[in-house]
């Protein structure tokens, strides 16, 4: 049986719920509340974002669910950076009781230049996962001392699919999603929109917990300074 994930757009506190007991806390008694159930995460974070809004008509209080996409196929980042790449970087965030638990965030940055392998990483008491996927492609994108050109490798769909897709509409809208509200992590998105501005980014999407080993070595980092303030 598929697990089922909950959406929350409104609510006393906002963002992707694993059980309805989690999702029914943020939102019973709340006026206004906004809250959705999927079978794909990758949906979930969609219509969170403002970008997968329900037909007209439709209770935004639905769980109907959704038929599930095909898993996209695991993919890889290059072994060293592409000729014309100056750097190479995986980074990835985490949240050891998302949300508003402890969280990490990492990244493995490779110059081509020198051959030079580099591991950041830090961590905060009380976050999100999706604010540490952003942090450490913040902390990513902010090392090189120069514009340049960047692969950055992740595996967080929110991430990459704000920078490359969701982001323009969102600025258009004066940083509102289509339904008219706030964009989440607003601070985030615009300072992570300048640096991307700055430099010259490829973003690649790798499957986590496949095995990649740089992959890998952030979620360990990234984990690891979360345990910090357990």
């Amino acid at each position: 049986m598929t697990k089922k994930v909950y959406a929350v757009r409104r609510g006393r506190s906002t963002g992707i719920f694993t059980t309805w007991a989690e999702c029914k806390k943020q939102v019973d008694g709340f006026q206004g509340a906004r809250y959705k159930g999927f079978t794909d995460p990758q949906e979930a974070l969609a219509w969170l974002a403002g970008e997968d809004s329900p037909r007209a008509g439709a209770s935004s209080s639905s769980f109907a669910p959704r038929r599930a996409r095909p898993a996209a196929p695991a993919t890889s980042a290059p072994a060293a950076p592409p000729e014309d790449s100056d750097y190479l970087i995986y980074t990835d965030g985490s949240c050891l009781k998302n949300p508003a638990g402890p969280g990490g965030w990492a990244c493995v940055i490779h110059t081509r230049a020198t051959g030079e392998r580099r591991e950041i990483s830090g961590g905060t008491p009380s976050t999100t996962n999706n604010r540490m996927e952003m942090q450490a492609a913040i902390a990513a994108l902010s090392y090189p001392d120069a514009p340049s050109k960047i692969t950055l490798c992740t595996d967080s769909q929110y991430l990459k699919n704000g920078l490359t897709k969701w982001i323009f509409s969102w600025k258009k809208r004066g940083w509102k999603k289509a339904d008219g509200t706030e964009v989440l992590n607003q601070d985030l998105w615009r300072e992570l929109d300048a640096l991307v501005s700055k430099h010259q980014v490829s973003f690649h999407w790798v499957k986590g917990h496949v095995g990649v080993p740089e992959n890998e070595r952030c979620d360990e980092l990234a984990r690891s300074e979360a345990m910090r303030y357990m």
